[in-house]
């Protein structure tokens, strides 16, 4: 992803790049988190796959992105990307509602 942006920012600076900030295309299980299985089953970990959802999205920022999309559906998504963006310099970076993207041709 961080590649592919940094290659179309290269050859078309003034296209504006909105990225899926998801992790389930990079997980084997297929969720977009951490999952910890134990004897009673699988279980989603919020607070981690929050740390790992926000550094994703910066550094899709890093890579050139214009907005980040998040598309998981971890509880406190938006505020972790927000912090981390903030943190590292990425101020004016949008963070496009999911309900937007689902909801339009994005």
């Amino acid at each position: 992803m961080q590649q592919a942006v940094q290659a179309l920012k290269r050859e078309l600076p003034g296209l504006l790049v909105i990225t899926d900030v998801c992790l389930c295309e990079y997980m084997e299980h297929g969720h977009c988190g951490i999952v910890h299985a134990d004897k009673h089953g699988a279980t989603v970990l919020n607070d981690p796959s929050l740390k790992l959802l926000a550094q994703t999205a910066r550094s899709h920022a890093e890579a050139g992105a214009d907005l980040v999309a998040p598309s998981d559906m971890m509880d406190g998504r938006v505020r972790a990307i927000r912090a981390e963006l903030d943190r590292f310099g990425f101020v004016q970076t949008p963070i496009m509602s999911y309900a937007a993207k689902f909801s339009s041709a994005f």
